[in-house]
């Protein structure tokens, strides 16, 4: 008996049961002398490794490559199905001449064939696949049986394989997907809603068509009983009425089944297309489908039945990614949902919600994940009774439609009269669900307060607040000046939980740490069990940086803060919620990070420090006692403004055109207005004069006509500005001007507001007045410097700037500076937490030699960004503060140069995470 069950080790367990089916399975098709299987081949110049590759003895080269997973639901996933395909991508060089590159994806119980082509990895599915073996025996364990057959299938491969026989790929899905995407942009353009509303209602239609010939076709196929439901769609060129009623009884024939949030009229009686809408030209766009349908569908359900495959072929073709993320639409990865789903469901019988359910992934996780736990304690549910421990809620009624057929396509075989996927359609703030469910999992909307393509209403805010405070949630979204969508959901979801309940949701990282993610922390703090952050461009569906946070109603002692480094770890989940399991403290491995916390850890602070730098090296720089706030070292900090009240193109004008073009000398000089233009490090005359502004000689004059003072009266272009803003508007001109002259001032330093593609602030070393801006801060009236004589004030000053710039003080930048836009909102209180070393404690020659790298990077005159790492232009001034901050604390690292190098990766890890 070979023991093996989906919890069994991949490369202990699957491994070498696989090889041994190979390896029979080449002795018994008389292929020993000619072909070999490596187990984990090394591909040249490549740093992946596939499971299995054969190869031709003779040559070499390689034939076919096996990819393995330890679940039927892994090995129809595109992620991993594109993992395979990359390893034949990289053996091309080694692939044996005219040899079709054909690959697997099998968990044993279930392989898939490919042959590589050009297109998206559906392209290269092979007829007549899945191939199907006996599942695990799930009382003893016993894969004997399985494996037996999986060996059989190989039997069938091979000969394939090394008789080079031409792929037969599957043609048939694409007719069909193809003619319901122009049959439904062609309706959609047609109908007098906007575009959101028309496509909706649209794809409601077109699915029943499909799904109805899916269902018909698969269970004739299949010689289920359950084909009595299901008559032919009507084609004929019959009335409108005739035609209408035809379809209307098909539907509700299936219904007396089941399938009722797919073959239902969609719920917008109103607006809805059938049957109250139904025209003679969109009956004719129904007849091409159904057409198309009858004339690929039976071939197409024949050659590939699997709904994973259907639904990833349409929902492709359909949807729109970027518009969906400009929604907050994000649908939740397969690998993602698997995780969620195996770190918050602790037994058979839980019972699971998603109360904005998507597309349906998270509950198809939760649906084989609560059928593996049952199969492990022996148990056989049925269909139904699956279905009776999942419910979700969906607004928009085409992804309700396509949760459910997901769902109710789990096990079609299943499907009776008692068959009741509980996918209801409508807003979940509006239809609440009671509460008592043993676990959440939401993948809520991810859409900013102010976002312009979908704007939360005043409407919706009504209508989620209360649902929040009916339902006796602290309403912690209130508090927040700039509320995301999903604080709501956050916010209003944890109702659905029993006194024991856990909730695994994946939220935007930003809440970790900015500003207005402080309230959802302080909502959260008593419930966190774990947040784990995966690597960023692992799941590139989503635009944003996202965390898994799971949350438990009677959660641990210790709050558990995990970082995966290797993405292969998200592949094996029970690794992952082992590892959340151990008592571990704080653990540093190549694969990942964890560290552990106290319960009562404050709301206020960065969250996201426990993740990406769980050692708490930044902390530990921060509280060197020979930093000191920088404010210590000028008398003023200030915000420019010179445009405060608006006339920027005034006061900023172009000087080449009437009547700017005459004023005096004395009335025009420095400006300092865009924070990105490019500029030296250490201001020269050049950057002083590229946005030259009007230098208002004085307050305005309420003693003159026009407000420019009576001494200014013969600059007869100044005088012809005030006259015609006077005449404008006499009272907002009055603030223009007393605003600019209040804000021409002469300063020391210059940091920008809004830096976001690089990172630089300024010294100035002249003393002339300069017009500035809201986009900067200034400090000038240096004092509390070092008392050696030979160190000049601009020196140390030039010090200070060279610190801010180098990765030390960017750091700084990025973590204190937290908001939601990254550096875009530099506030005066962010500067306030900025440290700088104390010039009193450091000796002339560090000084000197930290300035003089900061001088030599000027004269470069480079932009750095803050990612790019060790590469950075500014390696020499880091390496300079990384000598002075190791002479008195070496913060754990051997080296100077291994400390710069740390903050300097520290840095650009900040960096990329801001950008996303």
């Amino acid at each position: 008996m070979v023991n093996l069950w989906y919890n069994s080790d991949e490369v202990t367990g699957f491994h070498p049961v696989v090889k041994k089916a190979i390896n029979d399975a080449i002795s018994n098709c008389g292929y020993n002398s000619l072909l070999e299987v490596i187990h984990h081949p090394a591909i040249p110049n490549s740093t992946i490794v596939p499971d299995f590759a054969i190869k031709l003895k003779a040559s070499n080269r390689y034939i076919f490559v096996m990819e393995v997973k330890k679940t039927a639901r892994d090995i129809t996933s595109q992620r991993f199905q594109n993992q395979a395909r990359s390893y034949v991508s990289d053996f091309s060089p080694f692939w044996e001449p005219n040899y079709p590159k054909y690959f697997c994806l099998t968990n044993i119980e279930e392989l898939i064939l490919f042959a590589d082509r050009q297109g998206p990895i559906s392209n290269c599915i092979l007829k007549d696949n899945p191939k199907s073996h006996l599942p695990f025996n799930p009382q003893t364990r016993d894969a004997t049986h399985t494996i037996r057959e999986f060996q059989a299938t190989l039997e069938q491969i091979l000969p394939i394989i090394y008789n080079r026989v031409q792929p037969e790929w599957e043609n048939n899905w694409g007719p069909i997907i193809d003619s319901f995407f122009q049959n439904y942009k062609s309706v959609s353009a047609g109908l007098m809603h906007n575009k959101e509303l028309s496509a909706e209602l649209t794809l409601y239609e077109l699915f029943r068509l499909l799904a109805f010939t899916y269902l018909k076709d698969y269970y004739n196929q299949t010689n289920n009983t359950n084909q009595s439901y299901f008559r032919s769609l009507p084609v004929a060129d019959e009335s409108l009425q005739a035609f209408k009623n035809r379809l209307s009884n098909n539907y509700n024939r299936v219904l007396q089944l089941d399938f009722k949030q797919i073959f239902s009229n969609h719920p917008n009686s109103t607006d809805r297309i059938f049957p109250e809408n139904f025209t003679e030209p969109i009956k004719r766009y129904f007849i091409n489908t159904i057409q198309t349908l009858n004339n690929f569908g039976t071939q197409a359900v024949s050659d590939n039945p699997l709904p994973e495959y259907i639904f990833n072929l349409l929902t492709s073709k359909v949807y729109d990614k970027e518009t969906l993320h400009k929604k907050g639409k994000i649908m939740s990865d397969t690998e993602l949902s698997i995780l969620l789903a195996t770190l918050t469901i602790e037994n058979e019988n839980s019972l699971v919600i998603d109360p904005c359910s998507g597309d349906g992934a998270l509950l198809d996780a939760a649906y084989d994940y609560i059928n593996i736990l049952n199969l492990s304690s022996g148990i056989t549910k049925s269909h139904n009774e699956l279905l009776s421990q999942i419910r979700g809620t969906e607004v928009d009624p085409f992804l309700a439609q396509l949760a459910t057929f997901r769902l109710v396509s789990k096990n079609l075989s299943g499907v009776n009269n008692s068959t009741n996927a509980n996918i209801l359609t409508g807003n979940t703030f509006d239809n609440p669900e009671k509460s008592g469910f043993d676990v959440l999992l939401m993948n809520p909307p991810f859409l900013r307060n102010d976002n312009p393509e979908a704007p939360i209403t005043i409407a919706d805010k009504t209508l989620m607040n209360s649902a929040i405070r009916n339902n006796g949630q602290p309403n912690f979204v209130t508090l927040a000046s700039q509320p995301n969508l999903y604080f709501y959901f956050v916010n209003y979801a944890l109702h659905f939980l029993n006194d024991k309940g856990r909730a695994g949701l994946i939220l935007m990282a930003k809440f970790l740490n900015n500003e207005e993610g402080e309230h959802l922390k302080e909502f959260i703090s008593d419930k966190v069990e774990a947040i784990i952050l995966y690597p960023r461009n692992y799941f590139e569906e989503f635009k944003v940086t996202t965390v898994i946070t799971i949350l438990n109603k009677q959660p641990p002692s210790k709050i558990k803060f995990l970082r995966i480094l290797d993405s292969d770890l998200l592949s094996r989940p029970n690794d992952i919620k082992s590892i959340l399991s151990s008592n571990s403290g704080t653990v540093i491995t190549s694969d990942y990070t964890i560290k552990e916390t106290n319960r009562d850890i404050d709301s206020s602070e960065n969250w996201k420090l426990y993740l990406i730098d769980p050692e708490d090296k930044f902390h530990n720089l921060d509280s060197l006692s020979f930093l000191e706030p920088l404010d210590t070292f000028f008398k003023i900090k200030k915000r420019g403004g010179a445009e405060n009240y608006g006339g920027s193109k005034i006061i900023f004008p172009d000087f080449k055109k009437i009547p700017f073009s005459e004023i005096n000398s004395s009335n025009k000089g420095f400006g300092i207005k865009n924070s990105r233009s490019a500029r030296k490090l250490i201001l020269d005359q050049e950057d002083l004069e590229s946005e030259p502004a009007i230098h208002f000689p004085s307050r305005y004059d309420d003693n003159t006509n026009n407000g420019l003072d009576a001494i200014n009266q013969s600059d007869t272009s100044l005088n012809a500005v005030f006259n015609i803003q006077n005449a404008i508007d006499a009272g907002k001109w009055k603030r223009i001007v007393n605003t600019a002259y209040r804000n021409k001032v002469s300063f020391d330093i210059l940091i920008p507001r809004a830096e976001r593609t690089k990172h630089t602030c300024y010294y100035n070393p002249f003393n002339n007045p300069v017009v500035l801006t809201t986009n900067f801060f200034y400090l000038r009236g240096f004092e509390n410097g070092n008392a050696d004589s030979s160190l000049s004030s601009s020196s140390q000053m030039k010090f200070i700037v060279a610190f801010l710039n180098s990765c030390f003080g960017q750091i700084q930048f990025e973590i204190h500076s937290n908001n939601q836009e990254g550096l875009r909102k530099l506030e005066g209180f962010h500067i306030d937490q900025f440290k700088v070393p104390d010039l009193k404690q450091l000796s002339r020659t560090e000084i000197i030699s930290a300035v003089t790298a900061f001088e030599n990077l000027n004269e470069q005159n480079i932009s750095t960004s803050g990612d790019e790492g060790l590469a950075t232009p500014r390696r020499i001034l880091d390496e300079e503060i990384a000598k002075i901050i190791f002479l008195r604390d070496n913060l754990g690292f051997s080296s100077s140069g291994e400390l710069a190098d740390f903050f300097e990766l520290f840095l650009a890890e900040l960096v990329e995470d801001r950008k996303l």
